[in-house]
């Protein structure tokens, strides 16, 4: 690039010189000749060619005033140009000769990267700024460079302070007063690796809390049901043998021994589930039908409650569907073992479309949940009644978090309907297509909700 202009440059100044020339030339030879055929009288023959000189003179002086002031724009508008595109650049650019390995010229944005004033850091050797094991790199990174590789990548280089900088090079060799030098943008990258790196950790972190949560759960599903199940046995045993010998008291002591060790299975199956990984492939799912399906699997305890189930318009939605029915089967269920036992049970299920997300809403004129608490259902056993008022192990509502978390949604607990508490959760807008809403009913285009009993 830098060649083809110099030659340009020297085409035009060669032609400018001979058009000069051959205007001088014939100027003198014409305008001569023409003066001796005209005019006999040497003194006025003279004068007359006195004049002609000074007249070429001034023509002169006005072509070459002319011809200057065009190459002086030239060089203020190159000089501009260099300025914007390389000294003044908000891009960290520097310039270094390939065959000695020293800097030529960096632009102010490098120098406020580096720490050096551009001209501290003119004729500067490269390797100043590389610490020293990234100088064996920039050494064979120089070799592929004279064999026509591309030279661009990620180095570890170092501030005048001493502090390690990381950086992404993009080069390109160009040829200024027939020098051969390379320019190359710089990129600040450190913040960039910093983030990469952590994430890189935390993703090997979660790959090993996943892992051990497999062996958590292969414990709770075999090292921790073996002895259990020996316990049981003899306990079984023990009242079945000695029956008669035995008195109510003692009865009673092995019934509440069997009790505990239905609920303690009962604990063990619950943290195995919620131990178990979360990933699942994603698929198109009806809401609709899958609510359905779900509420078909809670029949027994909906007739037991006397509930009344409202299911509004919902979504199709991408996501697993085994997990989804899990989730809206705890917070369900959750709705009916929370009743009120001064009113029906009434649970009203519903999605409402938000900014770049589908928020589900499953609401219950239930017992409520205070305010003080609302976060504190969804770890893992928790319970904020006794066992013998309320039965449950205190995991389907973390086990909730945990799959709607998984899908990248988040769950919270607002104020229901007559006191009651409403169970919300929301999928990211990628994650759910839009609305899917099924043929209606003169109800349900009357804004009615279709009830399930």
């Amino acid at each position: 690039m830098g060649a083809g202009k110099s030659t340009t440059g020297r085409s035009f100044a060669a032609i400018l010189a001979a058009v000069y020339g051959g205007f001088g030339a014939a100027w003198i030879a014409v305008s001569d000749t023409l003066l001796e055929a005209v005019v006999s009288d040497p003194h006025r023959l003279t004068a007359i060619q006195t004049g002609k000189g000074w007249a070429f003179v001034a023509l002169s002086a006005l072509l070459i005033y002319g011809v200057g002031a065009r190459l002086s724009r030239g060089i203020r508008d190159t000089e501009n140009r260099y300025r914007m595109l390389f000294a003044d650049s908000p891009e960290a650019l520097v310039v270094y000769d390939p065959d000695t390995l020293r800097l030529v010229e960096i632009n102010a944005a490098a120098g406020r990267l580096f720490g050096y004033e551009p001209a501290e850091a003119a004729d500067m050797p490269v390797t100043d700024l590389m610490p020293r094991e990234t100088r064996l790199q920039f050494e064979r990174f120089t070799r592929r460079l004279a064999g026509g590789q591309s030279g661009d990548g990620v180095w570890r280089l170092r501030c005048k302070d001493g502090r390690p900088l990381d950086v992404s090079t993009q080069g390109q060799s160009v040829t200024i007063s027939g020098r051969r030098v390379r320019l190359v943008q710089i990129v600040d990258v450190t913040a960039r690796l910093r983030a990469e790196r952590e994430l890189l950790r935390a993703v090997e972190e979660q790959a090993a809390t996943n892992a051990r949560m497999r062996d958590l759960a292969h414990a709770l599903s075999h090292d921790l049901q073996e002895p259990l199940r020996q316990v049981s046995s003899f306990v079984q045993l023990l009242a079945k043998r000695y029956h008669d010998q035995l008195d109510p008291e003692a009865h009673q002591f092995i019934s509440f021994a069997v009790e505990g060790i239905v609920r303690l299975k009962t604990l063990i199956t619950d943290a195995e589930r919620f131990a178990l990984t979360t990933a699942f492939v994603s698929t198109r799912i009806n809401l609709d039908h899958l609510v359905a399906d779900v509420v078909e699997g809670l029949q027994t305890q909906v007739e037991a409650a006397g509930a009344v189930i409202q299911v509004g318009l919902l979504p199709e939605v991408e996501g697993d569907p085994g997990k989804l029915a899990v989730v809206f089967h705890a917070l369900m269920d959750n709705a009916l073992k929370f009743r009120s036992p001064a009113r029906p049970a009434q649970i009203r299920i519903e999605a409402e479309r938000q900014e770049r997300r589908w928020l589900v809403r499953i609401a219950d004129n239930g017992i409520g949940i205070e305010p003080e608490f609302r976060e504190a259902v969804f770890t893992l056993f928790s319970r904020l009644h006794t066992r013998d008022r309320i039965p449950g192990n205190g995991t389907g509502l973390a086990l909730a978090r945990k799959l709607v978390e998984a899908h990248g949604g988040r769950i919270w607990v607002e104020d229901g309907e007559a006191g009651g508490a409403a169970l919300c959760f929301t999928m990211p807008e990628e994650e759910w297509a839009g609305a899917c809403a099924p043929a209606e009913t003169p109800g349900e285009a009357a804004g009615e909700m279709p009830a399930r009993h």
